[in-house]
């Protein structure tokens, strides 16, 4: 129930102060906010496959690209630097070409992408401490909208990228069902805790500008 209703549906919070403030956001909020609808959308998707019995981890393979390309611009969005921008956009280019290749040679459609999921979540995790570092720490750094969404992606995506690493070696290996359950509920949990953190950065919206 946690890990196939109410993780899922969490996604609207954030997506429901998204829209409260729309009106104010700029670009980067608003990559977010499509991130999150073609999240849900293809959550969706994979909840109806789950209840008519059907495999969804191709979907998991389409929701890569889709989860790398929103977060990556996000981030581009926020840096001034020209370099950091160009770098950004090459990735931008050659990670989905990366995703495509994977899933045609190398990994099945069928399986965990234990090659590319983990780079998205590196490159993340990457992009947003560079972030943090070169923007530094504010007297009024909790009240800006931007300090939330990357307090959600810092608390997700390093810890996910292990479990991603691990997810086929556990599933197909192990076969130790009581600790699948378990490494996937505090994935979820983390999901959660994002999508909370986001919704508190968009609610800052307004009053940040």
């Amino acid at each position: 129930m946690f890990l196939t209703y109410i993780v899922p549906l969490s996604i609207l919070i954030p997506i429901l102060f998204g829209v409260l403030n729309f009106k104010a956001a700029k670009a980067g909020p608003k990559l977010l906010f499509y991130y999150l609808i073609a999240s849900g959308l293809i959550n969706l998707a994979a909840i109806v496959l789950i209840v008519y019995r059907m495999r969804n981890l191709p979907l998991l393979h389409l929701y890569t690209i889709v989860e790398a390309v929103f977060i990556l611009s996000y981030f581009r969005t926020l840096f001034t630097d020209a370099l950091i921008k160009k770098v950004l956009l090459f990735i931008l280019i050659l990670f989905p070409v990366l995703c495509i290749l994977n899933f045609t040679f190398l990994q099945s459609i069928y399986t965990f992408n234990t090659y590319t999921r983990p780079l998205e979540a590196i490159l993340i995790t990457f992009f947003c401490l560079l972030y943090l570092y070169k923007s530094g720490f504010t007297e009024n750094w909790l009240n800006k909208h931007t300090s939330w969404f990357n307090m959600g992606i810092l608390i997700y995506f390093p810890v996910a990228c292990i479990i991603f690493i691990l997810s086929n070696y556990m599933t197909l290996v192990t076969m130790n069902k009581a600790m699948n359950t378990v490494v996937w509920s505090v994935h979820g949990a983390l999901v959660l805790m994002m999508y909370l953190f986001w919704a508190k950065g968009f609610s800052l919206l307004k009053s940040d500008g």
